[in-house]
């Protein structure tokens, strides 16, 4: 592509394939893996964007070349192309997210956590049984730390994209975490943003700059605390972020 040229728009709709006249509604791909390669964003057309049905991961409107999971689910194509799941590649990706966030963010954990894929309504049941109780519709929750007992369990809601089950992982590590170093914590907007920064760190580190936007930008809870915390960070340096999260109640 010579310096002077301009990159091109579809011009038809990646569902229907449709004529896109006027508006069209674009969606950009999440953080790429390097095996994968370039990625490019799709284009629907105003009746796909209103009629179409969404993908259970990432919401957008479902293509022709959608995967229907065994649970019932149904995912976009670029979704699926890094959907996982299978047990023993989730282990080493949670492995992978266990020596950031122990090597680089000092999150050891004195008790280690298990780690298991999950079926939505597993997860669900999980959900609505925690303590203590979750924010929140408990369908639409993706992960969740629990502990029963002696026994400590990360458990992540399985066909997410990997760069999606990293950061899933990462947050619940953070409540596992929380659980060892500052049990009395109830604060959500610190319970919550603390673990979101363990994700957004996590996902600075694998360079994952898309997603960290987007964390960047997401509203309620999640998005206050995450900012709240990155604020901390710059003020104070990321161990007065830990700081900070131990004195917390």
């Amino acid at each position: 592509m010579s310096k002077n040229s301009k990159p091109s728009f579809p011009k038809h709709c990646h569902i229907c394939g449709r004529r896109l006249w006027g508006r069209g509604w674009s969606y950009a791909p999440d953080e790429p893996w390097p095996e994968l390669g370039r990625r490019q964003a799709i284009v629907v057309c105003r009746h796909c964007y209103e009629t179409a049905p969404r993908c259970d991961v990432c919401g957008v409107p479902l293509g022709p070349e959608h995967v229907h999971l065994p649970d019932g689910r149904s995912i976009c194509a670029r979704c699926a192309q890094t959907a996982i799941t299978g047990a023993a590649q989730a282990q080493a990706l949670f492995e992978r997210v266990t020596r950031i966030v122990t090597d680089q963010l000092g999150l050891g954990l004195n008790v280690g956590t298990s780690f298991t894929l999950v079926d939505p309504q597993h997860l669900r049941r999980l959900a609505a049984e925690a303590q203590p109780p979750l924010r929140g519709d408990p369908g639409k929750v993706i992960g969740l730390f629990a502990r029963q007992g002696r026994k400590r369990m990360v458990y992540v809601l399985s066909g997410l994209p990997q760069i999606t089950l990293i950061q899933v992982s990462a947050h619940e590590w953070a409540h596992a975490w929380q659980g060892e170093n500052c049990p009395l914590l109830r604060d959500t907007l610190v319970r919550e943003g603390f673990a979101e920064w363990v994700a957004y760190k996590t996902l600075q580190t694998l360079g994952a700059v898309k997603k960290m936007a987007l964390m960047r930008q997401q509203r309620g809870l999640y998005g206050e605390g995450l900012r709240k915390m990155l604020d901390l960070e710059q003020r104070n340096s990321a161990s007065g972020v830990l700081d900070f999260c131990r004195r917390s109640e």
